[in-house]
């Protein structure tokens, strides 16, 4: 019977650790698609204003050569 409690135990142990590494790990993907997110707006902000400015660029030498 002592045997028995002592497997449930340590059956109740690597549960227990395992759902704390797996509670981690969720932590951890979290963290990493939060940053990828914040990541993703700098890069389409940052596209934008190039893209702003390449299109007023080309309209002032558009209308520089067309005149």
């Amino acid at each position: 019977m002592e045997v028995r409690l002592a497997r449930m135990e340590e059956r109740q142990v690597q549960l227990y650790a395992m759902v704390e590494r797996s509670l981690a790990f969720h932590g951890d993907v979290a963290n990493r698609l939060s940053a990828l997110e914040h990541l993703r707006t700098k890069v389409l902000a940052v596209a934008g204003v190039v893209g702003l400015a390449c299109s007023m660029a080309y309209d002032v030498l558009k209308n520089r050569f067309s005149n």
